[in-house]
Parts: structure tokens; C-alpha cells; sequence
């Protein structure tokens, strides 16, 4: 059965199979720039559930070795990690009588229908590598944010110590905190992946239903052409080293090397070599952040963060005595920023609304 705006009503449906003069294009406005999705390396789990993972947590004892005398035995230490998995799905459904209606222009509205299914799941997908809180909702699996949530983790790092001038710890106003978010991730088979479910496929599934009966809101029933559309992930950070989070950036302060702000950063402005009230040194955080990351993790390493942070890298590099970002190749991508020759990667997923982390959250280190 439907509710409100499950399926398009008949004013949708005739806007736009109207005139074949009229261009029916939909011009995409809800498709967002998610780059983490063509990056996550996937690996089949090792159960239908999750991924088991064993982390040494550690070493051996080593002794000195006397004439005569034995040597204790020693053994290493470890901790079980299950990594979780999420079925994420959507589903399309219309009336059969639109075919016989509207012919060849149907499989034109369906497949433009299915295209704003398979962007949702993506959104959805991106969210949830970030955002996703298995403590708050079952279903989830944890993302970076949910992992990385307490300061005294070494692998945080507090941008607010790093902001200059009165603004630096301005309280909050109308609830809106205006804090987001840098990460730095090193991909790989032993640090951080994704998942999908063991003896499966891995990626975006779209299934073709055919057609089938199913019931209105009063129970009437009618015939319709179905749609699934699903994707079954997770995440799994193996190695907590693999990731740095540098959190509580100030967003309306991250163009003050200008006179002004993100807002307002279009209007004519002149450069300064100052800093500014406000201003978010984003060169030392990006630096602190990359000497975390194992040395041998760090030609893997790659930075996501949103469109006003990117923009902000990019302003404070454009002052002459602060030059440390260039541009190149990278996954086949050309005119990549790339900050300390580590890619920097948009994702609008990534909000400037977050929590202020604090001391007191979880990490990886304490499960262990």
C-alpha cells in the first residue's frame, strides 16, 4: 500500500510525457559529488553477516637466555573484531497502464525514474561510510565519524586549537553548530575496506521485476511494473592507524586568509599575508594529520572533505607564503588538488553541522 508521495501522482506522470516538442531532460539538482565511492576498495566478508577480523593488540615476551637455564614461554595477543553489514534497498513500482498509455516513452520516464534510485543509494552509501551509528540504528554499520569521536584518540585532532583569534571558541548560535570535518584515509586489503556479504556480489544491484499484482491504500489491487534496487556494505577498519580525522573545523572561517569569509568570498578581495580573527590553520593540520598515518600506509592515503573546506585549502593556498597544495592525476582523475602530494577528494556528504567531538567518546584503541 502507498503513502503520500511513494509513487508520482497523475500531474508528475503528464508533465512529463507532455509534447514531444519539449525537451524532457530532468536536470539533475539532488545528484551530489560523493568521490569515496570510487575508491573504496571491496573485499567479500568472511560471513553473511559481517567480517571477522583478528587485530594483535600484543607482542611476545622476549627474555635473555642464560647457561643452563630455560626460557618462559611467550605468545602475542589479539582481539576478535566483527565488522557489520548493511542491506540497503529501494523500490519502484508503476502502473502498468502507462505503458499502454504513453508506448515507447514509458521505458524513457522508467529509466529516468531508476537513475534517481541508484543517486539516492549512492547519497545513502556515502552517508553512511561517514555518519553511520550502529549504537543508534541497528541496520547501520559504524562510520568514520561514529569511530573517530573522542579527541584523546590520537588519531583526532582538534581544529579549534589550531584557529586563531577571538572567534576561535565562539559559542554556537541558534543550534547550528557550523563544524565539520577533514579525513585522511589509507585504503587497503589490511587497513581500511569495504565489505559485502560472503558468496555474494559485491556493488549497486538493479532487478527487474517484471510485472506483478500489488494493492492500493483500500486494498483494491492493480497490476504494476516493479523495480529493487539494492546495495549490501560495510565498512571495516582493520588497522585504526589508517585513518585520521581532524575535527571541529569552524566553516565560516576557513577563507580568512582573505578579508572575508566563505560567504562572501565571490566579491572583490585583496590577499593577505595576515591571519585574520577566525583563521583555521589547514596547512599544520593537514601535516599533523599525515605524519600519523604509517609511514607505509601513506602513498595510499587520500583526503576527503566537503565542498567549503576544499575551497578553503585552496583560498589559504593561493597566499604566496602559504603554498603547499598543487594539482594533478589521481584515479584516473586529472586537476585533483592534492595537499603534501596526498589527493584531496570532495564529498557534499560530509556535513557543516557536526557535533563538536569532545574527550569521553570511543575509538578503535579501546575496544581492543
Amino acid at each position: 500500500m502507498y503513502a503520500p508521495g511513494d509513487v508520482g501522482t497523475l500531474a508528475e506522470i503528464q508533465e512529463f510525457y507532455r509534447s514531444q516538442k519539449v525537451d524532457t531532460t530532468i536536470i539533475e539538482l539532488m545528484n551530489q559529488t560523493n568521490d569515496i565511492l570510487d575508491h573504496v576498495p571491496f573485499r567479500e566478508a568472511n560471513t553473511v553477516k559481517g567480517h571477522e577480523t583478528r587485530l594483535r593488540t600484543g607482542l611476545p615476551e622476549i627474555y635473555f637466555r642464560q647457561l643452563y637455564r630455560g626460557t618462559p614461554i611467550s605468545k602475542s595477543q589479539y582481539s576478535r573484531v566483527v565488522e557489520g553489514i548493511g542491506m540497503l534497498e529501494g523500490r519502484m513500482e508503476l502502473d502498468i497502464k502507462e505503458k499502454e498509455l504513453y508506448g515507447a516513452t514509458f521505458g524513457t520516464y522508467r529509466a529516468s525514474e531508476a537513475k534517481a534510485f541508484m543517486e539516492a543509494l549512492r547519497q545513502k552509501a556515502a552517508t553512511l561510510f561517514f555518519y553511520g551509528d550502529h549504537a543508534r540504528l541497528a541496520d547501520e554499520f559504524d562510520g568514520f565519524a561514529t569511530r573517530y569521536n573522542d579527541i584523546n584518540n590520537p588519531h583526532v585532532i582538534d581544529a579549534s586549537e589550531f584557529t586563531y583569534g577571538s572567534n576561535s571558541g565562539e559559542e554556537e548560535e541558534d543550534g547550528e553548530t557550523g563544524l565539520t570535518s577533514m579525513y585522511l584515509v589509507a585504503w587497503g586489503p589490511d587497513s581500511v575496506h569495504g565489505i559485502f556479504p560472503k558468496e555474494s556480489i559485491g556493488g549497486l544491484k538493479h532487478t527487474d521485476l517484471g510485472t506483478y499484482t500489488t494493492m492500493d491504500n483500500e486494498i483494491r489491487k492493480f497490476e504494476v511494473y516493479g523495480d529493487l534496487f539494492s546495495w549490501n556494505l560495510g565498512l571495516a577498519v582493520r588497522d585504526w592507524r589508517a585513518v585520521v580525522r581532524i575535527c571541529n573545523i569552524k566553516t565560516k572561517y576557513l577563507a580568512n586568509t582573505l578579508t572575508g569569509t566563505l560567504a562572501n568570498a565571490n566579491n572583490e578581495s585583496k590577499v593577505s599575508s595576515t591571519r585574520e580573527d577566525g583563521w583555521v590553520n589547514l596547512k599544520d593540520l593537514t601535516i599533523i594529520a599525515k605524519s600519523k598515518i604509517p609511514a607505509g600506509m601513506r602513498n595510499r592515503a587520500v583526503w576527503y572533505c566537503n565542498p567549503q573546506v576544499l575551497a578553503g585549502l585552496e583560498i589559504q593556498s593561493s597566499d604566496t607564503k602559504n603554498v603547499h597544495l598543487h594539482y594533478g592525476e589521481y584515479f584516473g582523475v586529472q586537476n585533483v588538488p592534492a595537499i603534501h602530494s596526498r589527493p584531496v577528494f570532495e564529498c557534499e556528504c560530509i556535513t557543516n553541522n557536526e557535533e563538536r567531538v569532545t574527550a569521553g567518546g570511543s575509538y578503535p584503541e579501546k575496544s581492543e
